[in-house]
């Protein structure tokens, strides 16, 4: 018999974060970035309810949930970030291992009543191995899938944009002329620690109150959403992992394309542009600025995140994951 997993609050698993991240770069058919410590953490602070911890951490794994309740008095698990169904809460380099570990502890307990475990890629092994795992007296069903659209980098700029359409390269081009005739240039920002990143942050809060984004209401300057970002900065500069281009004209910020890399993998975030400069095309200037980069560097991937009908032209891969409904009877 398996020993039982640790139970873990969220600040003990913030402490453990480089940990936790090492497992996730060893995690097969997750995705990687939305289930590191970067992410899930300062989501479950700053988008998703008050809840209690439900963290568990064994020799195979970890399982990093939180525990609520709804207003009917149902009990509900579900991972760290739900705001997006992104992160995988089942974090281990063997699946059929921590399914076990994960399934004793689930069949152990009596303090939930619905469970929803995202992030499950339904060709991988990790959502057979729960399957068979479970007590048959656990309902399964299952959720929304999540999918993300994923392009490749292989062969630089050239090589990606070989991969898209000739009226997307033709209209990139035209951009560039356009932008460089205006006296547009980008500029590449890496920042290494706390101080670093609040000053990279207000440069880009900056630009996104000028954006039809922040004129609307629904920028990252206001809200929930300042306050994830605001926490997952100075986390992704400690490791090296932001990745942020800006375009400028003179010395003002006019647009911006911020992001993380990860095991070999760029995660777009944000971008947002100074609503006066539409005209430019400067989100998608920024984009292929920061391709060019990551490439340079090696980075094989770019994770565009979660289904938006424009990102279809840029990326031609699409990573899917279904959700997992458990209901304990």
């Amino acid at each position: 018999m398996l020993p039982p997993m640790r139970a873990l609050s969220l600040d003990q698993l913030e402490a453990l974060s480089d940990e936790l991240d090492g497992d996730v770069m060893r995690t097969p058919a997750i995705d990687r970035f939305c289930s590191s410590a970067a992410w899930v953490i300062p989501a479950a602070r700053a988008l998703m309810p008050a809840r209690g911890s439900w963290i568990h951490r064994g020799d195979a794994g970890w399982i990093a949930a939180m525990r609520g309740h709804h207003a009917s008095g149902i009990a509900y698990l579900e991972p760290l970030e739900l705001a997006w169904g992104m992160a995988c809460p089942l974090i281990g380099p063997d699946p059929v291992a921590l399914a076990d570990e994960v399934a004793g502890l689930v069949a152990a307990r009596r303090d939930w009543n619905v469970m929803l475990v995202p992030g499950l890629a339904p060709d991988g092994v990790m959502l057979p191995a729960l399957l068979r795992a479970l007590p048959p007296r656990l309902e399964r069903r299952f959720g929304q899938s999540t999918v993300r659209h994923v392009a490749s980098l292989d062969g630089g700029v050239d090589g990606f944009l070989g991969r898209r359409s000739r009226n997307f390269r033709k209209a990139m081009r035209a951009s560039q002329r356009d932008a460089a005739a205006a006296g547009i240039t980008f500029e590449h920002a890496r920042v290494a620690d706390a101080a670093g990143a609040a000053a990279l942050y207000q440069r880009i809060l900056a630009v996104e109150v000028r954006s039809w984004k922040g004129r609307d209401g629904v920028g990252i300057h206001q809200g929930p959403m300042n306050q994830f970002y605001a926490a997952m900065l100075p986390r992704l500069a400690a490791h090296g992992r932001q990745r942020t281009v800006f375009a400028r004209h003179g010395d003002r910020d006019v647009a911006y394309c911020l992001g993380a890399v990860f095991d070999g993998e760029y995660r777009g975030l944000q971008f947002s542009f100074d609503a006066d400069y539409a005209r430019f095309s400067l989100g998608g200037l920024c984009q292929l600025t920061q391709i060019a980069e990551l490439a340079e560097e090696g980075t094989r991937r770019y994770d565009l995140g979660q289904e938006m009908e424009y990102k279809r032209r840029w990326a031609e891969d699409v990573f899917e994951t279904a959700m997992l409904v458990l209901v304990n009877r």
